[in-house]
């Protein structure tokens, strides 16, 4: 089994990896505190660094282009509510909130 690595101000979390689950709702079947309001790519409060693992993960939706600057995208941030793993591998998001 895949292990996804959550990193948020409370700790490290270590779940069982789920394809096709938003990292959002991950981290609120776990009860690991993950900061969001909409989870539709609007608040960004579930900003996300992406450590390791980004080419387990899906594409960068339309909403994370909208919201997150170009130079953001590029340092490898992303929106949790918008991630999702597409395949197993060794994944680290740590939560980044404005």
């Amino acid at each position: 089994m895949t292990i996804l690595t959550l990193v948020t101000r409370n700790g490290t979390h270590q779940v069982p990896a789920v394809t096709d689950q938003t990292i959002v709702n991950l981290a609120k079947q776990h009860k690991i505190a993950w900061g969001h309001a909409c989870e539709r790519g609007i608040c960004a409060q579930c900003r996300t660094k992406v450590e390791a693992g980004a080419e387990c993960l899906n594409e960068v939706t339309k909403e994370e282009k909208l919201r997150l600057r170009k130079a953001e995208r590029a340092v490898g941030f992303r929106l949790g509510c918008q991630i999702k793993l597409k395949r197993p591998g060794e994944v680290k998001l740590v939560h980044v909130p404005y």
